[in-house]
């Protein structure tokens, strides 16, 4: 019996052993992503401007947008991150009939934000981010007061979610729906992008 209990003992911290390489090993071969990184993304870029009037329509067409951002993954899970968002030719119709307008616009934003991401295996993680917006408009056309009542700037909440690959601890690829609120009194805007991030 004492022998028996002591081949027992044995085998538990072999056994113990064992998982703990595998961990090891494991945890070894993850691809690193701890560390400060600098970015950029391009895609398209949705302006929405509210209108009080039901019989008006509010048509929206996709423009341009294009991001710059830096931050710093504090762990696996969570980071911080600033950027700078510029979105041309947010264009919509607005209006009905004979009073249908092409209202053309360029927004802004800069921001600050934490950052959350998920992992899915080694290469793979979706991704999150809460934070605040400093939004403008600016470059509005045709010269109308309807129009130039688009301009102006607007400080709003920020929220994002998208999806990362890391392909390993220098380069990373995303794609990221943002919602950047009110960037002026009267637009919302929001962005589709893909991006790739550059670890240091």
């Amino acid at each position: 019996m004492k022998h028996f209990t002591t081949v027992s003992v044995c085998c538990a911290a072999l056994a113990a052993l064992s998982v703990h390489a595998q961990v090891h090993a494991q945890a070894s071969t993850a691809k690193e992503v701890i560390g400060p990184y600098i970015g950029a993304a391009f895609g398209a870029a949705f302006g929405n401007r509210e209108i009080d009037d039901s019989n008006s329509s509010n048509d929206e067409h996709a423009g341009r947008g294009a991001k710059l951002f830096g931050g710093y993954q504090l762990t696996e899970n969570f980071g911080v991150q600033a950027g700078y968002v510029r979105m041309r030719d947010l264009n919509q119709n607005t209006g009905t009939g004979a009073t249908l307008v092409k209202q053309t616009a360029t927004g802004h934003s800069a921001y600050g934000a934490g950052t959350a991401r998920l992992p899915l295996g080694q290469s793979f993680a979706l991704t999150g981010k809460v934070g605040v917006s400093f939004g403008k408009v600016t470059d509005a056309s045709p010269s109308t007061a309807a129009t130039n009542s688009l301009l102006g700037s607007k400080t709003s909440l920020l929220v994002g979610t998208g999806a990362e690959y890391v392909l390993n601890h220098n380069v990373a690829f995303s794609v990221e729906l943002e919602s950047y609120g009110k960037i002026s009194n009267q637009v919302k805007a929001n962005s589709l992008t893909v991006g790739t991030r550059f670890a240091f």
